[in-house]
């Protein structure tokens, strides 16, 4: 990783301490025009350093980034992450789109999985092939962790799976499967998942009916309310903040109680995990840029998984 230059490092110091531009400059008898100079690329005179150094106590060759080692990885790769988003943020002025910033995220996690490869030396960036070429992943596993990196267009997902050391984590999951049972029996059928689908096309704060959904897509509304049902029934959704999908009541023309619909949008990211995950599991990759497998032990304990 690059040493960060001194305009980084005072915008994050400055935001660290919760202080604005204008109460900088003030505290250290500049313009707020300064500070907003320095933070963008020039530099104060020199015997302002000290000043500035001891208002965030700090060295002067931190300021530079020159003494940065007694700073735990954790912390240089979080200042890093938020400097891009807020660098991002401040050209665009959108807090929406973040492609800048995923893409650096994006690197540091590939960094930390081809990092675990002892004969690897040094980092190299990662590919993203476009769909034409073969699918390829890297794949780490052994007792205490599985990683996976997809690392085609159609393939671009990375996890970390870590199992507890106090905790039979796979042996629980695969034990109380009832929800899963449910949810899995809702993604076997093509007009449930293009309800489903539906509901991810509304923007949040927008809710629709079992009519609208049902014309929308030329399924029978009976299906369609058979499925909300079993979300909200049979699965046990909520229909809150909390859950998955929303329910709530609205009185429609004829002053009737009906129902309406949207999905959680925060969820969302869960629901493309699940059906990318279930995507490499029923299609793996061809090629894999690095596969190691350190493992030992079975993933799941017989004993803890079936004791009488």
């Amino acid at each position: 990783m690059e040493k960060r230059v001194f305009s980084t490092t005072l915008r994050l110091l400055r935001k660290e301490k919760k202080v604005t531009q204008e109460q900088l400059a003030q505290k250290l008898g500049v313009s707020p025009q300064a500070v907003s100079k320095w933070e963008n690329g020039s530099y104060p005179e020199g015997d302002l350093l000290p000043a500035i150094a001891d208002y965030f106590d700090v060295t002067i060759d931190y300021l530079y980034g020159r003494s940065d080692g007694e700073k735990p990885i954790e912390q240089k790769v979080f200042e890093a992450v938020y400097d891009a988003a807020v660098r991002e943020f401040e050209e665009t002025g959108r807090a929406d789109e973040h492609y800048k910033t995923s893409e650096l995220i994006r690197n540091i996690n590939w960094a930390m999985i081809t990092g675990l490869w002892v004969n690897n030396k040094r980092y190299e960036a990662p590919p993203r092939d476009p769909v034409e070429h073969p699918k390829m992943a890297t794949v780490v596993c052994d007792d205490i962790f599985y990683s996976y990196f997809g690392l085609r267009e159609d393939n671009d997902i990375s996890f970390f799976l870590n199992k507890s050391k106090d905790y039979d984590l796979y042996e629980e999951l695969l034990k109380d499967t009832n929800k899963i049972e449910n949810l899995f029996k809702v993604l076997s059928d093509k007009e449930n998942i293009s309800i489903i689908a539906f509901l991810y096309t509304l923007k949040p704060g927008e809710f629709a009916s079992v009519d609208v959904i049902s014309k929308s897509l030329r399924i029978d509304k009976f299906k369609v309310k058979k499925l909300m049902d079993m979300l909200f029934d049979d699965m046990g959704f909520e229909g809150d903040g909390d859950s998955p999908f929303n329910r709530v009541s609205m009185i429609n023309a004829n002053s009737k109680e009906e129902k309406i619909y949207s999905a959680n949008s925060e969820c969302g990211g869960l629901l493309m995990a699940m059906m990318m995950l279930a995507k490499e599991f029923t299609d793996l990759p061809q090629v894999f840029r690095l596969k190691i497998n350190a493992k030992q032990k079975s993933w799941i304990d017989r004993k803890k998984m079936f004791k009488k």
